[in-house]
């Protein structure tokens, strides 16, 4: 018979209107459970008040059943029997459609069409021929069977992660890690199984034996992320499930965290915060304290390493005091670990934060006595906090002449601003404005023989910036027309110009720039400003000008071929 010519009717006829209606309500509420179709029987369980087993026929004749619940008692068609029989239908169904699918589906179809048997030997055809495959069906074979056993698991991940293999290549190395991975991840399932403490010894191993084997694997492809992030999280997760006390669960990160073989793991303790209790965070963080209190206080003297590890000892301390707003905590652990002027700064800022305005001058002090030689950076730094402590006491002129001597220094716009703020604040005798363009204009015009190149022509951006910035724009195309200034500046003034008539000889200086620097990226940004100076113009003297502009282009740079063939194609209008 033809599965596909099982109609509502036909069934309708089987079991009558009643039972009919109540086996389309099983099977939609999924009751249809564990069924199969050997030649032409199709068995099924059936969920009901009871586990109800059918039993269908499909013949020439038509279909017929039974089941061996009380209304069918293996004879009539029943209410479980459509169940089954729409169920039997909806799949083949979906096995037509994948027959008219893709190669996926087709496969799919195959697939379902295979009886157990056929299925299982097929399975252990792959498995045997595949090692990777092998090692996960191993796994999964031994998790479903209850015969786990840390020390095979062990040897798996040694098997997983061979060592000296000298592997640089980026097909070797993703090879090397894909291989890896089908262990990691089955590990990942099964570790869990296991007690906690051989959990974490084998995760322990796992990461240790990755990081062995990297000695001489080059991944700078990133193939081992995969599996470092599989095992960094079934370490997170064992942690969390250790009954250890505190203390023990405390020394064990310690260990991991300074031990040595720190860059293993995730970051301790911020990446197990979610997992380990508040009385486990806080004896973490008293292992740490108590390591910083046996260290000298001689970390400006100190080697490297041993400041690195200072300063790592510090931050979990420091983020934990942070939280809870505890500053005499705070500024006592930058006491105890300060190694340059950067500390002494840190804690300035915290003291201003925290408004303890008193502690700030100390800070300040201790931050320039710590200074090395030609640092501006520090210095800077220092400086602008100065600046705020000054204004904190009421001392506008004398924070005004230091942001004076860190604008000369500078010659940032921000500094200039700031300067121009506090004028504007504190109306200040001193017009700070007018002394920076003089002085700019001095640098311009008598520079001295110390001035370098670099520091005349920062000498010139600087003025542009201010009078870009004051809205200046007649003292900026004075400017702009005696000396040669930064293409970015030229172009910023070339934008806040009101008039394309104004615009035009600045854009023409711009193209030159770029055009002049002979290369294919000079060409298209200077043809993309002509087109973007073109959709401004407006009357038909700027069309002329613009035209005129285009021909002098081509004269000048008729050599640059690439540039005239390019700027043909663009305004084809225009050159003809």
């Amino acid at each position: 018979m033809d599965e596909t010519l099982i109609s509502d009717s036909q069934l309708v006829m089987l079991a009558g209107d009643a039972a009919f209606s109540r086996g389309v309500q099983y099977y939609q509420q999924g009751m249809v459970i564990h069924w199969d179709k050997s030649g032409s029987t199709i068995s099924a369980d059936v969920e009901g008040s009871e586990l109800y087993h059918v039993a269908l026929k499909l013949t020439k004749q038509g279909l017929s059943g039974g089941c061996n619940c009380p209304a069918s008692e293996g004879i009539d068609f029943c209410k479980h029997c459509v169940a089954v029989a729409l169920a039997f239908r909806a799949e083949q169904a979906k096995q037509a459609q994948r027959v008219e699918g893709d190669t996926s589906d087709r496969i799919h179809a195959y697939v379902e069409s295979l009886d157990k048997p056929s299925l299982v030997e097929a399975l252990l055809s792959l498995i045997e021929n595949d090692p990777v495959l092998h090692q996960q069906w191993s796994l999964k074979s031994d998790a479903a069977l209850g015969v786990l056993d840390h020390k095979v698991l062990k040897k798996r991940i040694t098997a997983a992660f061979p060592i000296n293999r000298g592997l640089f290549r980026y097909s070797q190395v993703s090879h090397y890690f894909s291989k890896a991975e089908a262990v990691i991840e089955q590990l990942a399932e099964q570790v869990p199984q296991l007690p906690p403490v051989k959990s974490l010894a084998l995760v322990d191993y796992a990461l240790a034996r990755m990081d062995k084997a990297l000695e001489t694997i080059d991944d700078s492809g990133g193939f081992r992320f995969h599996c470092e992030h599989l095992l960094h999280t079934l370490h997170i997760k064992t942690v969390k499930r250790l009954d250890w006390p505190a203390n023990k669960l405390a020394d064990y990160l310690y260990e991991k965290s300074f031990g040595g073989e720190e860059d293993r793991y995730p970051p301790i303790p911020d990446a197990y915060l979610d997992v380990l209790s508040q009385a486990s965070q806080s004896a973490y963080h008293e292992r740490l304290q108590q390591a910083l209190d046996e260290l000298p206080n001689q970390a400006a003297t100190m080697e490297w390493d041993d400041r690195y590890r200072l300063t790592r000892l510090r931050e979990p301390l420091l983020k934990r005091a942070q939280a809870a707003g505890d500053l005499p905590a705070m500024l006592a652990l930058y006491q105890k670990t300060i190694s340059d002027e950067k500390d002494c700064l840190e804690a300035a800022e915290l003291c201003i934060a925290y408004e303890a305005w008193d502690q700030v001058a100390a800070w300040l002090t201790y931050a320039a006595e710590c200074e090395a030689k030609n640092d501006y950076r520090w210095r800077l730094e220092r400086n602008r906090l100065e600046i705020r402590l000054k204004l904190h006491r009421g001392e506008a002129d004398a924070a005004a002449k230091q942001q004076w001597g860190i604008y000369q220094h500078t010659q940032q716009l921000e500094d200039y601003r700031q300067l121009v703020a506090l004028i504007e604040a504190h109306q200040l005798a001193t017009d700070y404005r007018q002394r920076a363009c003089d002085w700019l204009l001095k640098c311009i015009t008598q520079p001295s023989e110390k001035m370098s190149f670099y520091q005349a022509q920062r000498a010139k951006d600087s003025l542009l910036e201010i009078y870009l910035h004051e809205g200046r724009l007649d003292d900026a195309q004075a400017l702009c027309a005696e000396h040669k200034v930064s293409a970015h500046l030229l172009y910023q003034l070339a934008k806040s110009l009101p008039s394309p008539d104004a615009q035009i000889p600045l854009y023409l200086r711009l193209v030159r720039l770029y055009v002049e620097q002979t290369n294919k990226q000079g060409y298209r940004q200077g043809i993309a400003l002509l087109k973007e100076l073109k959709k401004s113009l407006k009357t038909p003297a700027q069309y002329t000008a613009f035209a005129h502009m285009l021909t002098q282009l081509c004269s000048e740079f008729k050599a640059k071929r690439n540039f005239i063939k390019w700027l043909s194609e663009a305004f084809p209008d225009t050159l003809k």
